[in-house]
């Protein structure tokens, strides 16, 4: 564990404090001014959260613990599998070559970070829980936040060990050297489900047995470790044999036509279909569809529509973020490569832009459709969602020309991307609902402004004329 400590705080800690460094000295003023955003929009979910607690009074703790662990594998999910490259960096490879380092903390060290994040906002999201428990008179015991404690440990080290033996078993089945995504993530979810089940299972002795309940997690807490750890070195192994070969040797096309605007437009289809985002998108997608479909059979009328109606407002959300943050993305990697187009920023922008805009109009209302098919749920103010989604995309385009989106930062900025966007949201709605009109034009006017701000300011001579 000494190379642990010694890995996390050279690369990690010092990655995280030069960076912090750096956008403290070059943007002091508007750092505190996202901050104080945040804060601000932070402490108004606070405030409604806990008038929501207040007014259910649902303040069973079995329940807000079954909740809890389900929180907590979805968003350790998504945390493992947006770093999943991490172990790629040559950072990485350096000091577990040329030391000592085992095969386990080396793991350990790539997916600390993402990890803790994940934990982080966890602890947010059910802080005015803790609150409103507080507030309505009930004590938490020390035996609670030793079960809250030690489940949150071995979540971490299930799920990760869980994303490292379907790894293994994939890649050992279908082919050492390619990353198969699909059924990583099938497979991932799959024991994910298992492990919550395990869970719902088990907390039912906690009111008969708590001590046992103790015991068992300690048991499997170590269970997990010694899975972790021999997993460790295989899995270490298959990810260095993906290094050199990953780099696939596509099949060449004149995509150039008479009309740049098309060309551009090709362009992008082509970077697009054959991107690593597009099978995550992807797949995360399929994952929602299954999700709603499967609400019915499970939950009742009432929490089927507000589950759904947390899909669309949240969880979709994420695929109409990330995909125009590809535009800026693109922009940073291959400038010397779009110089060669010569070709105005108009074109090259509004054909991307237009791109990313049908993309998410297509995952919007294909989504709503089967939601419609399978469940019944009617959505309403199409115009106005279309609207909304040019928005998100102007804006996510725009950050991603403004931050540079790696593997390291890619999470972060999905997560505030969605929290701001949401926060904008309903302060139009709450200020311009009774006017319809006056609603689709400050939705045109903010995309209008973005598009501004990325054509005059992110595209810079001489890459574009």
């Amino acid at each position: 564990m000494i190379w642990t400590r010694h890995v996390l705080h050279k690369i990690e800690w010092g990655m995280l404090a030069t960076k912090g460094k750096q956008l403290g000295k070059k943007y002091p003023l508007q750092l505190l001014t996202a901050a104080a955003f945040f804060l601000l929009m932070y402490a108004m979910y606070v405030v409604m959260s806990l008038r929501f607690f207040m007014q259910t009074e649902d303040s069973e703790q079995t329940a807000l613990y079954l909740q809890c662990i389900k929180m907590s594998l979805l968003l350790l999910s998504a945390g493992i599998v947006f770093s999943r490259n991490k172990m790629k960096r040559q950072e990485y490879q350096f000091f577990f070559l040329n030391s000592a380092m085992q095969s386990v903390s080396f793991v350990i060290c790539v997916y600390a970070l993402p990890m803790l994040f994940c934990f982080i906002m966890l602890g947010l999201l059910f802080l005015p829980i803790v609150l409103g428990l507080l507030i309505s008179g009930v004590t938490l015991s020390i035996y609670w936040v030793m079960i809250v404690s030690i489940t949150c440990c071995v979540l971490a080290l299930y799920a990760l060990a869980s994303w490292m033996m379907v790894r293994i078993g994939v890649s050992h089945v279908v082919s050492k050297t390619k990353e198969h995504l699909l059924l990583q993530t099938i497979g991932f979810l799959t024991l994910n489900v298992l492990v919550f089940l395990l869970f719902q299972k088990a907390v039912e002795i906690i009111h008969v047995w708590p001590s046992v309940y103790l015991v068992f997690l300690v048991i499997l807490l170590c269970a997990g470790w010694l899975w972790l750890k021999g997993l460790a070195a295989c899995y270490v192994n298959r990810m260095f044999l993906q290094l050199k070969v990953e780099v696939k040797s596509f099949s060449y096309q004149k995509i150039r036509t008479h009309s740049s605007f098309l060309t551009h437009l090709r362009q992008e289809f082509v970077y697009f279909s054959r991107s690593a985002v597009f099978k995550e998108q992807g797949i995360l997608f399929l994952f929602l569809v299954c999700m709603t479909v499967g609400l019915p059979f499970v939950f009742s009328p009432a929490e089927t529509g507000w589950l759904y109606a947390f899909i669309v407002q949240f969880a979709l959300k994420e695929i109409l973020v990330m995909l125009p943050l590809m535009i800026g993305r693109e922009y940073h990697l291959n400038q010397r490569a779009i110089f060669m187009f010569d070709t105005s920023k108009g074109t090259y922008l509004s054909s991307r832009m237009l791109f990313y805009y049908a993309i998410n109009l297509l995952t919007y209302f294909v989504y709503i459709g089967l939601a419609y098919l399978v469940t019944g749920i009617e959505s309403e103010g199409h115009g106005l969602a279309s609207l909304s989604i040019l928005l998100i995309t102007v804006m996510a385009a725009c950050v991603g020309f403004v931050v540079k989106i790696n593997e390291f930062n890619k999470l972060f900025v999905i997560l505030m991307m969605i929290a701001v966007f949401s926060f904008i949201d309903m302060l139009l709605l709450e200020w311009l609902s009774a006017d319809f009109h006056l609603l689709a034009l400050a939705y045109l006017i903010g995309s209008l402004a973005f598009f501004s701000c990325i054509y005059a300011v992110m595209l810079k001579r001489p890459v574009l004329r």
